[in-house]
């Protein structure tokens, strides 16, 4: 009879230990696949529906247009007024007692990432409105706008809705796009100003034939997830959230080394190293119209108020850590403070009020509510808009832009 082997208890434990773990990556690879074949639908193409070209501005809302947005950090439906944007419907005449702010800016304040009543100025209306303040907050955000389409829509056409308080909010992307001629292909206004008034160099814009027009909402082609399911959504999630850890890993051969892009001309406002002659042209010409259009907002009997949108990189440190290693920027010679800055100085020469955002929106990032910024779109979440609407609501009530019943705290 053969002599019986017996295996030392540790090699035991070490195998059921190996097989454990095997069984438990089989399960977690499962769950991998079941949530990327779970994914919704993504599309594309949704502003072409509801935007028309425009000989002037490049291109506006079309009044009474409508589309759902599909992508995979959110679903959303989106309509336009009466008055061509994406938000309830106002008079023309505002009625007694209230106090009318109106809002310019680009998708942050069209708000297109998030349900109609999750806007920042449908959410700064309902939180004035709540604290005793009686307050009406017309949207008139465009998506792709620039400061110099924002300044030029208002002197032409916002004065007979006679607001108390202008709003105009600034992300950083519209300091170049205010001496650029396209915006991501379709013709804008190139506008300077002279003689005190803002005047677009350009026009008439060429206009899309109807033959040219959008091909419609498209779904996307989503390309298809080789090899494990569950390594595609580690990497995903340490690209948004530990990109140190991947690009050391990287490093390593551990995975695809993180490929660097060119940098993005919107980008380079950042750059405190070196003068740019374009960036420098595009600020000069940024405090040229927002010091006409203070004039005319307070000609109009109005008060100004300039509103810093920051990047996510502005407010996370992973998040400027990602953008750094994607660009491959040096650190020491960027400024993530830069456009806030310079942002901050016009204001005060211009006589504009000024808040910028960059503190309430740090201070909202947390374990337990996360970022206010969705990772991989770049915008506000409902999170983001509602930290934004606090923000706007405390600062026009501290400075007396706002009156509200003093019954109210």
């Amino acid at each position: 009879m053969g002599r019986r082997v017996t295996l030392p208890a540790w090699m035991g434990n070490l195998l059921l230990l190996c097989g454990s773990a095997l069984v438990g990556l089989g399960l977690l690879e499962i769950a991998a696949r079941v949530v990327i074949a779970r994914r919704p639908v993504v599309t594309w193409g949704e502003q072409g529906e509801y935007s028309r070209p425009d000989p002037v501005l490049g291109w506006r809302n079309n009044p009474g247009a409508s589309v759902r947005y599909r992508r995979s950090e959110y679903q959303t439906d989106v309509a336009i007024n009466a008055l061509g944007f994406r938000d309830v419907q106002h008079e023309t005449v505002k009625a007694p007692g209230v106090t009318r702010v109106l809002a310019l800016g680009d998708s942050f304040v069209e708000g297109y990432t998030v349900q109609l009543q999750e806007s920042v100025t449908r959410r700064a209306e309902a939180i004035g409105r709540s604290q005793g303040c009686p307050v009406e907050v017309v949207n008139a955000g465009v998506h792709g706008y620039s400061t110099d389409q924002e300044a030029l829509w208002f002197v032409r056409e916002a004065e007979p809705l006679e607001p108390d308080v202008v709003i105009v909010f600034v992300y950083y992307n519209d300091i170049l796009h205010n001496i650029r001629a396209r915006y991501w292909g379709s013709p804008k206004p190139l506008t300077r100003v002279i003689d005190g008034q803002i005047v677009p160099t350009n026009l008439p814009l060429p206009v899309r034939s109807l033959a040219a027009r959008s091909p419609g909402v498209t779904e996307k082609t989503v390309r298809p997830v080789d090899g494990s399911r569950l390594r595609h959504l580690l990497v995903e999630r340490m690209l948004i959230g530990a990109p140190r850890l991947y690009d050391w890993l990287g490093r390593a051969g551990l995975f695809e080394p993180m490929g660097r892009e060119g940098i993005p001309d919107e980008l380079r406002v950042y750059r405190a190293r070196g003068k740019i002659p374009e960036i420098e042209e595009a600020w000069a010409n940024t405090r040229a119209i927002l010091g006409v259009l203070g004039d005319t907002v307070r000609m109009r009997h109005g008060r100004p108020v300039l509103v810093h949108i920051p990047a996510r990189f502005e407010i996370s440190d992973r998040a400027w850590a990602l953008t750094a290693m994607r660009y491959g920027i040096d650190p020491s010679a960027w400024d993530q403070t830069l456009v806030r800055k310079h942002l901050q100085e016009i204001a005060s020469s211009t006589g504009w009020a000024f808040l910028d955002l960059t503190p309430a929106l740090q201070a909202a990032v947390g374990f337990s509510g996360g970022e206010p910024y969705l990772p991989e779109d770049g915008h506000w979440n409902p999170r983001g808009h509602d930290v934004a609407a606090q923000a706007v609501v405390k600062f026009l009530r501290e400075r007396s832009l706002l009156p509200c019943d003093p019954v109210h705290p």
